[in-house]
């Protein structure tokens, strides 16, 4: 099992000046439902961030890593390009979970190795 988590300010994401960069369309589009997006920005940004540290990723593309949710509103990630098949390769599962205020947001994400995974050792 791995874990990775991230907190951040609110009020940082606010000097985001081109979301395209690390948010998909339908990250935007989310977003974009929202009165108070920055919150949610926030959140999917932390998302992102503790899914790097979870997977201990070499290098992190936003725009591989998406956020979406299912009816009931609860939070999943779909990969895609290189990550994609690193994740197939190496984890049987992730599960996020992404939780915010008015001044901070946080995100946790957990995964499961499969039984042939072998860690990077220094």
């Amino acid at each position: 099992m791995a874990v990775g988590i991230d907190i951040l300010e609110i009020e940082r994401v606010k000097n985001i000046v081109n979301l395209n960069k690390i948010f998909t369309h339908n990250e935007i589009d989310y977003f974009n439902k929202f009165i108070n997006k920055d919150e949610h920005i926030c959140g999917f940004f932390c998302a992102k961030e503790a899914i790097f540290k979870c997977l201990n990723l070499n290098k992190l593309n936003y725009l591989e890593i998406e956020i979406c949710h299912l009816q009931n509103g609860k939070p999943y990630v779909k990969f895609y390009g290189e990550t994609k098949l690193f994740f197939n390769a190496n984890y049987d599962k992730i599960d996020i979970s992404i939780s915010h205020t008015k001044t901070i947001a946080t995100a946790i994400a957990i995964s499961s190795e499969k039984p042939e995974f072998k860690p990077i050792t220094l």
